[in-house]
């Protein structure tokens, strides 16, 4: 090769373009929201920082995929009766969380990708300027959203077992206050039942004891009533004399009423009997009761279970745990975008822009600048070269069509004029028109 012979552009430039890697390359361009076709043009420095940042997002969706199955099943599992107990594994529950996972992780994955793409490359230079941050805020703020919102589930699993012991404890203290309260509610109830039921066994308890009073007498009168036979007493004569005719007279009367008293209580006593029997069995029914309001008080207090629970006991005993998760998720979510301020203006950007302007060029868009009303401004705006050339074609088109159309209009009235003025006179025209006259 002569000296005056012109170098071609791969002995200038030997640099191979177009050694691009495989799909997962193209899927960390596509997370970033680069261009690939561009970046093939461009050197690997710029190929790398768009596979970094896409990386950054697709860890992302990962994370929202992890974080959304497991707090879909805390939501759709199966609940145990104790916070510490082992729970089942619902085949169904899960295969819902992770299709619902794989939702939420898309949702997130697509919306981190449109706000890293949607970020500017800021000044061009790798300093960061408060003017960029001012810029990207609306960014950074939903990325501090996503942040927290994909922190609470994985905090929530990596203090499982501290989050289980804690929970099992206040289910626990949550049973206590619910059965102090249900047996308030029922002891009073057995109280006033207890009560009556005392009363009326009272009154029966009392019968024997009145029984045995009213035996007593009679025993002391028969016993009065032999001696006063033997003549031990009274009179002091023996036999049957008006004494004794007095005391058995007596004797007889107190065995009257002692029968009739015992047939009058025994009918008395039949209803308090029943009322006693009705008290017991209302004693059980609360006795029944109160049992399975316990039981309830138990699956209330197991199902103190849920997610919002989990996450007041986890900022309760985290400690620093959730922070540095949450701000690890930040990192993760903020990087991108700082990142993409920081970086100074490469390879890809220019030939972005210069594809932009291509792109303009050849389909007739003009953009430029115009001043503002206030004169201090500028105004972005555009002319749309093609629309108003395809604009002034079709309007010319119409404008001929509609022209074509008069001129046959006119042509088609002048034949019809012609036609009618040489056509003879039909028979009875002369009659009308003598008529007429």
């Amino acid at each position: 090769m002569s000296d005056d012979e012109p170098l071609s552009p791969d002995q200038i430039d030997p640099y191979d373009y177009h050694a691009t890697g495989g799909w997962f390359t193209r899927l960390l361009w596509h997370s970033a929201g680069a261009d690939a076709q561009i970046l093939e043009r461009c050197p690997e420095s710029d190929r790398v920082k768009y596979q970094g940042i896409g990386g950054v997002v697709l860890t992302t969706g990962v994370l929202a995929f992890i974080s959304g199955s497991y707090a879909f099943y805390s939501v759709f599992g199966p609940r145990s009766e104790s916070a510490i107990a082992s729970e089942p594994l619902d085949r169904q529950a899960l295969w819902t969380a992770l299709a619902a996972g794989a939702v939420w992780a898309a949702i997130i994955y697509n919306l981190d990708r449109l706000i890293v793409s949607s970020t500017g490359k800021g000044d061009g230079t790798e300093r960061l300027t408060l003017k960029e941050l001012a810029g990207a805020l609306p960014r950074i703020l939903m990325a501090i959203l996503f942040a927290i919102v994909l922190s609470a589930p994985l905090e929530l699993r990596i203090l499982k077992p501290e989050i289980d012991s804690a929970l099992a404890g206040e289910q626990k203290e949550y049973e206590r206050q619910l059965n102090e309260k249900s047996e308030l509610v029922f002891e009073g109830q057995k109280h006033e039942l207890l009560a009556k039921r005392d009363t009326a066994q009272a009154r029966l308890d009392q019968r024997p004891v009145e029984f045995e009073k009213r035996r007593q007498e009679i025993l002391k009168q028969r016993q009065a009533l032999e001696m006063e036979a033997e003549g031990l007493s009274g009179s002091r004569k023996a036999g049957r004399g008006p004494a004794w005719q007095d005391k058995s007279a007596n004797l007889d009367r107190m065995q009257k009423e002692l029968d009739e008293w015992k047939a009058s209580t025994a009918a008395q006593d039949e209803p308090i009997r029943q009322d006693i029997a009705r008290y017991v069995r209302d004693l059980e029914d609360i006795d029944a009761r109160l049992k399975a309001s316990r039981e309830e008080n138990s699956h209330r207090a197991a199902h103190l279970d849920g997610l919002l629970k989990r996450i007041e006991i986890s900022h309760k005993i985290g400690g620093m745990v959730p922070w540095m998760i949450a701000l690890l998720l930040l990192a993760i979510e903020c990087g991108p975008i700082l990142f993409k301020l920081m970086m100074a203006t490469g390879a890809y950007e220019y030939l972005s822009e210069n594809q932009k302007r291509l792109a303009q060029a050849r389909w007739g868009v003009e953009p430029r600048e115009i001043p503002s009303r206030d004169g201090k401004t500028m105004q972005i705006t555009a002319r749309y070269h093609a629309a108003e050339a395809l604009g002034t074609a079709e309007k010319a088109r119409h404008q001929a069509e509609i022209a074509l159309v008069k001129h046959q209009y006119e042509v088609f009235v002048a034949d019809e004029k012609k036609r009618m003025g040489e056509a003879p006179p039909r028979p009875g025209d002369d009659d009308r028109e003598g008529d007429a006259g």
